[in-house]
Formats: structure tokens, sequence, C-alpha cells
């Protein structure tokens, strides 16, 4: 183990959630990999105007940083979070991770780490799970919150998606998946919707005005939406940003008739 990056398994929470259930038409979502740049000012003016315009029923942030003063990240009451680190960085004493908010509280909570470890600071990469109830309805919402591991093999790649396959197919309701899949060639790219259409995924779709936002290592995209059993009501957006070089996705969704 790298003496200044150590594996962390626990998770920290806010319980800011301002109701029970989510509401089913609209089931909105907002995505960004924010490189950590959550003590930014920058990030922090761009993220108030976001929530502020869209007011996202779910938020998913990847390389999100933990220290000092991360209960007050989304500004606004209404909000509670899960956050769940992968590694904590011993010399700094700073934690990184993924963030899942909501408006609702979750039902269920697990975090899944990989098999592999990334080079260097050898530490896991992980996905956040979390359910939650739907107003009038039986069935509860899967939300899966990734950061794909990166610099390793193609089958260790494979490895972690089929960690996401075994809960998605474990899951008898509507899903969200959404993350940075670092899939930075074709190869990553096809296996990972290979995989994800056998599961009964599909994929958002975003308009090429939008398309060209979304980040993208020479011809291919990190980041991408998923989601089952739910319907898209209002078109996807990438909204340009400058305080990370990944942009925010944003989308809309109701459960499908």
């Amino acid at each position: 183990m790298n003496k200044r990056f150590a594996q962390a398994d626990y998770f920290i929470e806010n319980h800011d959630y301002s109701r029970k259930e989510l509401i089913n038409k609209n089931i909105s979502l907002l995505s960004w990999n924010i490189q950590k740049k959550n003590k930014d000012p920058l990030w922090d003016g761009e993220f108030k105007a976001l929530i502020e315009k869209y007011m996202p029923e779910i938020i998913l942030l990847q390389e999100c940083q933990f220290q000092k003063g991360l209960e007050n990240i989304l500004h606004f009451e209404y909000y509670g979070f899960i956050f769940a680190p992968n590694f904590w960085d011993t010399f700094k004493d700073r934690h990184s991770g993924v963030l899942t908010a909501s408006t609702a509280n979750h039902q269920c909570v697990s975090v899944i780490r990989s098999h592999a470890y990334e080079p260097l600071i050898k530490v896991p990469k992980i996905f956040l799970s979390t359910t939650y109830a739907i107003d009038n309805e039986n069935k509860e919402l899967l939300v899966l919150n990734i950061h794909a591991i990166n610099f390793v093999g193609f089958w260790k790649f494979i490895s972690q998606i089929q960690q996401l396959e075994y809960s998605i197919l474990s899951h008898d309701g509507p899903i969200i998946l959404s993350g940075d899949f670092n899939t930075w060639n074709r190869k990553r790219t096809n296996i990972l919707n290979k995989i994800l259409t056998a599961s009964g995924l599909e994929k958002v779709q975003f308009h090429q005005a939008h398309e060209k936002n979304i980040k993208k290592f020479l011809f291919n995209h990190l980041d991408h939406i998923y989601y089952r059993g739910l319907q898209v009501i209002s078109p996807a957006e990438a909204i340009k940003t400058k305080s990370s070089d990944h942009n925010p996705l944003l989308v809309k969704f109701k459960l499908a008739l």
C-alpha cells in the first residue's frame, strides 16, 4: 500500500433531506466530475448557479474532496448527501471519492469497490449505490454513481463493469446509472454499452450542441448517463463550465408508462 494514500472503508452522511420520497414526474439529475474543485470559489459559484437554475432532485459528483466544511457543500437545506471516499491522502488529511445528494432520503445504501487497484496510489475505485422510494409507486429507484477504474488493463475494467451489472440485475425497478466511466478508447466504450444494454439499460442521448460539451479523450466520451424503467421528459444538457475540465450533465425523467 502506498504510504501516502490509504484505502477508505467508510462513508459520511448529511441528513438534511427535505422529504421521504421522490416525485415521479420530476426525477431530475445532475452528474459531474468536479476534479476535487469543491473548495474552489469558481466551482462554488458555478455549482450554486446550476442548483438555483435546475433544482435537480439527485446530484452525483465524482472526484469530490472531503475536508472540514463539506457539510456545507450543497448550500441548500433541502439536500442531504452520502459521501463515499475511495482513498485518504494521509499527508494532507483529504478524502476523495463520490458523493450522491438528493432531496429525498435514501432507503438503502452500499459502496462497491473495484477488485483491481489503481496503479501508483494502490487504491480501488468505487461506485455508490442508493435506492429511493417514489410517491405512489411500489418499486424503488436505484441510483448508481460511478468513477470507473483507470490506467489498468482491459479485463480489470470489465471486472468493475460486471460489478455494476450484478447490481443492475439484482434490482427489480427503475435505475439511473451515471458518472465518469473512463471510457477513453473504443474498446472500453463498446464493452460498456454491450454489458449495460444486455442488462436492459438505455443511454441518454444528447443533441449535438450539448454533446460537444461532454468530456472526451480523443474521440471518446468519458461521462455517460444510463437508465431503465424511466422516460426522458426534457432534452438532456451538458453545460459548459470553467472550474472543471468535465462539464455537468443534466436530464429529467419520470417513470415509464
